[in-house]
């Protein structure tokens, strides 16, 4: 039966692709290597289809004979068992599978069981062993420089400090982890571990026991930032149970009645990727968010209902945390002006968070955060003392072997390079001079000569009145062709002007031209879509290669297609540059290939280094693409 719903619940194009993958693998290996990339997207997964492929991965990683591929599997099968609630069977695999790594031969995978364990602790609400435990990682991890695992230790412990409703404590871990690195590329990361959602969670709670107007709104202001921030992020790394929460958390910040509407449009979207998750934890995710928005919609009741059924499933044997359902609950009460049921909830509120304080005392929590401290000052004066004997030992060991013979020969080669050295930057910065002053000159001479004689001609055109129909179409032929011209000079001075052009600046200047097009060919509608999340920088000679090819293509579309719609996409990342015209055209065939301005397109592509192709598209028309994987690209 699970093999026959292998495929029902694809929740993201990731996933889409990873399943794809896994069914096109040709060996055992390839198979289990796609189905624990699978099972890495246990956020996004339905509960159903992360059990299916974690039992996948251990039957496939005990039949390959991996150790490394095994202690994975267990991984995957983990995030099943937290997603049911069972950390202690978790824990149990956790913990054996640690005996079986070394942090330093294998970093990565011990990292990773490791995470598991801090955090099914934590879950489990054993605060003080969460703390101990996440304090010794992160101890290891900044021993060892590992940046994923200190983010996902300092965000662990933050959340123990939060679960504790310290709220400061729990904000200023939050922001150690932002601050691990400022580097984009661990954004992914960041988001995967919940930092932004949590900082914005922090900012929220703070400014309700803010005195000061200035601080409550600055912290709302901070709240909302971050968790915008965490909803982008999510949406881009699809991210679905971490969009969820941030949905949630964002529709309470801005909840009240006023706002009912657009809080609920968060709850309700949360609400649908929790029912796609489809497990326990996900729905009990969705009631304190679902009843806050209740309240504000003027519906307690329907939030009592739905609290209470939370809490009888969290009686049952789940280890969700009961107090945020009793909070919402209280709530709701005290909404539907219910005062005796509120002030009951309050009492078994107080009694349930006195009974876990005393599980988890803040002076043990103290001292586990002193001990990390004096930990970590320790490891930082071994190391210092290891790098000055390193020093010392390296200068004894050259002073020894080198002597005045290697000195005196590095001495003469570092000379000798270096004037190699002055004279290549000598000859470069004089032909970019010259090439710099050609390109001025080129410029100044385009817009002060031919320009001010087209534009002369242009005007004395203007004056001419002629006496019959023939010489009126010649005239009008001649006023045509010098705009063109006119418009030509433009662009070259345009691309010109610039030591280098940005793709964003050429799509501008495209979007510009298009509008001049569009009064010409009223029957005829043309979009153009940036997809630009790597801005790359042009010569000018390849800026107006580029330019004049995108042109040639749209006029080519208009011109001959006969077509209604046409769609330039420009598209840029770190791998590809790409520019699309897609109309929906009678489209090509190989004959209409080699027209006169195809093969200006193809002329130009030659010079410029550029690529262009021409498909035919299924629905019927052209699609004329223009890309270069090689040009170097500099985010701007």
């Amino acid at each position: 039966m699970l093999q026959s719903i292998q495929n029902i619940y694809a929740q993201t194009n990731k996933i889409d692709i990873l399943k794809s993958t896994f069914n096109k693998a040709e060996n055992n290996e390839q198979k289990v290597d796609a189905a624990i990339a699978l099972c890495d997207q246990s956020f996004s997964l339905n509960i159903d289809t992360l059990y299916h492929y974690a039992i996948i991965s251990k039957e496939l990683a005990r039949k390959s004979g991996g150790k490394d591929n095994e202690i994975l599997a267990n991984v995957a099968y983990e995030n099943w068992l937290e997603r049911k609630n069972l950390f202690d069977s978790a824990l149990k695999i956790c913990n054996a599978d640690l005996k079986n790594i070394n942090y330093v031969k294998n970093e990565n995978l011990y990292a990773k069981v490791e995470m598991q364990k801090c955090y099914m602790i934590m879950k489990s609400n054993r605060h003080k062993e969460a703390l101990a435990e996440t304090y010794q990682f992160l101890a290891k991890a900044e021993k060892s420089f590992d940046t994923t695992s200190q983010i996902y230790a300092k965000t662990i412990i933050g959340s123990v400090y939060r679960n504790m409703e310290q709220t400061e404590t729990a904000l200023e871990w939050f922001q150690k982890a932002d601050q691990v690195t400022h580097n984009k590329n661990w954004e992914k990361i960041k988001n995967e571990f919940g930092v932004y959602i949590l900082t914005g969670m922090m900012y929220n709670w703070k400014q309700s026991v803010d005195i000061n107007r200035n601080d409550i709104i600055a912290d709302s202001v901070k709240s909302i930032f971050n968790l915008d921030r965490a909803i982008s992020d999510s949406r881009k790394y699809e991210n679905l149970a971490m969009l969820a929460r941030a949905l949630n958390v964002k529709a309470g910040a801005i909840g009240n009645p006023a706002t009912a509407q657009e809080e609920g449009k968060y709850v309700k979207e949360a609400k649908g990727i929790y029912d796609l998750l489809h497990d326990t934890l996900s729905m009990l995710n969705s009631i304190s968010p679902l009843c806050f928005y209740y309240i504000d919609a003027g519906q307690p009741e329907k939030g009592i209902e739905l609290c209470k059924n939370g809490i009888a499933i969290v009686q049952r044997g789940n280890a969700y945390s009961i107090l945020d359902l009793y909070e919402a609950l209280g709530q709701c009460y005290k909404a539907a002006h219910q005062y005796e049921n509120y002030a009951n909830t309050l009492n078994t509120l107080i009694s349930l968070k006195d009974t876990l304080y005393k599980k988890n005392s803040e002076r043990d929590l103290a001292e586990l955060n002193a001990k990390y401290d004096d930990q970590k000052k320790a490891n930082i004066i071994i190391s210092q003392k290891l790098d000055i004997a390193a020093k010392k030992n390296t200068v004894y060991a050259i002073s020894m072997l080198t002597g005045l013979l290697l000195i005196s020969i590095l001495f003469i080669y570092w000379y000798y390079h270096r004037k190699q050295k002055e004279q290549k930057l000598k000859e470069i910065i004089a032909i970019a001079a010259a090439e710099e002053a050609e390109r001025k000159r080129i410029s100044a001479d385009l817009h002060d000569n031919i320009g001010v004689y087209a534009a002369a001609a242009s005007s004395s055109l203007m004056t001419i009145q002629p006496k019959d129909e023939q010489s009126n179409k010649i005239l009008f032929q001649l006023k045509e062709n010098i705009q063109s011209m006119i418009m030509q000079l433009n662009d070259s001075i345009w691309a010109l002007n610039k030591k280098s052009l940005s793709l964003t600046s050429i799509s501008d200047r495209f979007k510009l031209f298009v509008q001049k097009l569009e009064y010409a060919y009223p029957e005829i509608t043309i979009s153009v879509e940036e997809q630009i999340e790597e801005d790359i920088s042009l010569s000018p000679f390849q800026a107006l290669h580029l330019f004049r090819m995108m042109q040639e293509a749209l006029n080519n579309s208009l011109k001959h297609s006969k077509c209604h719609h046409i769609t330039i996409v420009i598209l840029s990342n770190s791998t590809i540059m790409q520019i699309q015209i897609i109309d929906d055209g009678k489209g090509m065939d190989a004959p209409n290939l080699n027209g006169n301005g195809i093969n200006n397109l193809k002329l130009r592509a030659k010079e410029s280094g550029w690529n262009v192709v021409w498909e035919n598209t299924k629905e019927c028309g052209t699609k004329v693409i223009i890309s270069s994987p090689l040009i170097s690209s500099t985010t701007n």
